[in-house]
């Protein structure tokens, strides 16, 4: 399974809240964020609200409530210096202490662990945290930048925002925006968010994971006791995950070591996992999701249907990938195989069907019919799927090109020579 969809599902599990899309059945006890994400007729400019409905419950408010209370540390202007208190500082620890042995921490920790091949203690981890996203560093004129600020907070650039990539800090400015500032800025207006427009391409209104916008933010300056209106005029962010998830995948894609993939794939939906070092390449810049399309637009390598039309869609299947091997002894060429097997109840013919690696490569399957409970092994030529032994994935694309089954491995799975992955 994708590192990322990995962790987002272990966020789902702890303070993690789901996103869905209007009309979706809602569940108040473990929470939700409506998704409206198209403009309906007739919306006056401005007045969309695209989180519609949020609902935390009391269980899961924990982390948002330390992470709401980092929002106001920050001087809004990049350029200018940071004064950090002890009070705020002790701030960052206690957030730090209540995240770093949550669940999708927990699932980022021991991936790096595998993909370094060197154990990560919990002091580890949590140094590893505390330099990625809260120490300060400089660049391009600009000083005190850190990444917990450009992210989560947003960072005025001239008349443009910056950064600003967390869901919950945007609902909190579309409505609830006192909360930020405790009550010490009376003068503040609640609602700081002017909506645009939606910048929507290629079904991802049907994901509600994520969105992609333009906006206003009118940006406190607690220094000056003002707002001033900024423009972000294409920003996206994932919906629904929490700072420790939000944190977790950064952290994994950050990490120089463990080289974790570039894209992702949360349920149903890729993404481009984009992210910028400072200089030195030790601390987060930024980190925010570009969605690129249906998880199925790559997973068919082109394959079309009858009509020339590609068609990128992902159906749940009886016909699963349950092994690999990746790294044969000797050389790889023409010694890879992948192990299939029908766990259905129905005998399924295999023509038509197709392999599809990470880099879109495809071996068409042949003569292949699986009776109920059967399995087999396919054997790979040269030049055709190729099992990367830096990790990477594997589909089954059934004939209407469709992906009936993904999954993925790790190099750490990789290295070990001669050995059969179980998926």
């Amino acid at each position: 399974m994708d590192i990322y969809q990995q962790i987002w599902d272990a966020d789902q599990s702890g303070n993690g809240i789901k996103p869905i899309l209007a009309g979706a059945d809602a569940a108040p006890d473990t929470g939700y964020v409506r998704v409206t994400n198209t403009d309906g007729p007739g919306t006056p400019s401005g007045d969309l609200k695209v989180l519609s409905e949020v609902v935390i419950p009391n269980n899961k408010k924990i982390t948002y409530d330390l992470v709401r209370a980092l929002f106001d540390n920050y001087v809004l202007d990049e350029r200018q210096a940071e004064v950090e208190t002890p009070e705020e500082r002790a701030e960052v620890h206690e957030l730090l202490e209540a995240i770093v042995d949550s669940a999708p921490m927990q699932v980022a920790r021991a991936y790096i662990s595998e993909e370094t091949g060197t154990p990560v203690s919990r002091d580890r981890w949590y140094a590893t945290l505390t330099e990625q996203w809260f120490r300060r560093f400089s660049q391009g004129g600009d000083r005190d930048l850190s990444g917990f600020e450009h992210v989560f907070v947003g960072e005025q650039e001239g008349p443009k925002v910056q950064g600003y990539h967390f869901w919950y800090k945007y609902h909190l400015d579309d409505g609830l925006a006192a909360q930020i500032d405790r009550n010490r800025f009376p003068g503040f207006r609640d609602d700081r968010i002017v909506y645009l427009r939606g910048l929507y391409e290629n079904g991802q209104e049907q994901f509600p994971e994520s969105v992609t916008i333009s906006y206003r933010w009118d940006a406190p300056d607690y220094d000056a006791g003002t707002t001033r209106p900024l423009t972000k005029p294409i920003g996206g962010f994932f919906v629904g995950c929490s700072i420790e998830g939000l944190m977790a995948m950064g952290a994994v894609r950050a990490h120089r070591g463990a080289r974790a993939p570039k894209e992702a794939v949360i349920n149903g939906a890729r993404y481009d996992m984009k992210l910028f070092l400072d200089q030195s390449e030790r601390y987060v810049r930024t980190f925010y999701p570009v969605y690129l399309g249906p998880a199925g637009d790559r997973s068919i390598g082109g394959i079309a249907d009858d009509t020339g039309r590609e068609t990128p869609r992902i159906v749940s299947g009886s016909v699963k990938i349950v092994a690999a091997l990746v790294n044969p002894m000797g050389r790889d060429e023409g010694k890879e195989t992948v192990t299939l097997v029908n766990a259905g109840i129905e005998t399924i013919p295999l023509d038509g069907w197709f392999l599809v690696d990470k880099m879109s490569n495809r071996f068409g399957i042949k003569e292949v019919t699986l009776a109920p409970g059967m399995a087999t092994t396919i054997l790979l030529p040269r030049h055709s799927v190729q099992l990367s032994n830096k990790g990477g994935e594997i589909r089954l694309v059934n004939r209407d090109g469709a992906t009936a089954h993904l999954v993925t491995y790790s190099k750490a799975q990789a290295d070990r020579q001669g050995e059969t992955i179980i998926f």
